[in-house]
């Protein structure tokens, strides 16, 4: 089922735009993506559906990855610049939470976008309102993703 938290003033930023990695206004035709004509923020995109801004999100981290930002402070220099945010810090919450060091390669695969994802919505919303999002979205996102990415294999040993 659909689910969207448009513009309900009772969540911060980037959960009321359906935005949860807080893009910034671009002219990228997003999928989901409300026209720039219709937006209310003003500087961050705003997606009819949390699975769309979801996807936008996964998009935007893959992009970034592909360009050689692979690693979590390449990635989150790029998404989180230091003239606008505490990107040290925000470096170590992405990391630690990741359990990896800071400088190593990312393997993008299905699990550590989703990882990726959430770690990203709770550092720019809050635990609190990033719990609103459920590994149903993130699923729904991945499956609207439009890109193929490999499910995280196990060896049994």
């Amino acid at each position: 089922m659909a689910k969207s938290f448009l513009n309900n003033k009772d969540y911060p930023r980037g959960i009321r735009n359906n935005n949860p990695g807080n893009i910034i206004l671009t002219n990228e035709n997003w999928q989901g993506k409300i026209s720039n004509s219709q937006n209310t923020d003003g500087k961050f995109e705003q997606f009819t559906e949390i699975r769309y801004g979801i996807r936008a999100m996964m998009r935007n981290i893959i992009s970034k990855v592909n360009k050689g930002n692979n690693t979590v402070t390449g990635l989150i220099s790029v998404l989180s610049p230091a003239f606008e945010n505490d990107t040290a810090g925000y470096i170590a919450t992405v990391a630690n939470t990741l359990g990896i060091s800071p400088t190593i390669a990312i393997e993008l695969s299905q699990e550590s976008l989703i990882a990726l994802c959430k770690i990203i919505a709770a550092v720019e919303n809050g635990n609190e309102y990033a719990a609103l999002i459920t590994e149903s979205d993130y699923q729904d996102a991945i499956a609207i993703l439009g890109i193929s990415l490999k499910k995280k294999t196990t060896t049994k040993g």
